[in-house]
């Protein structure tokens, strides 16, 4: 079952259409989508849909604080 973000500690877009949202990069480009897993719970992060556009992951935020 998928697992609904009730909160976003972090969000922006980009100049190119790509969103950051909590450290990951987002891209409405199904090609370039990479598999992430949530250390938090094990189970893998597959894609979000803001606007009903799809985004799936394609990278981690270098500009995340750890």
């Amino acid at each position: 079952m998928a697992k609904a973000v009730t909160q976003m500690n972090e969000f922006r877009r980009l100049d190119d259409g790509r969103i950051v949202l909590d450290g990951l990069v987002w891209s409405n480009n199904a090609d370039k989508a990479i598999e992430i897993t949530d250390p938090d719970n094990g189970f893998k992060v597959l894609n979000i849909k803001l606007d009903g556009v799809c985004y799936y992951p394609i990278g981690l935020d270098k500009r995340k604080k750890k």
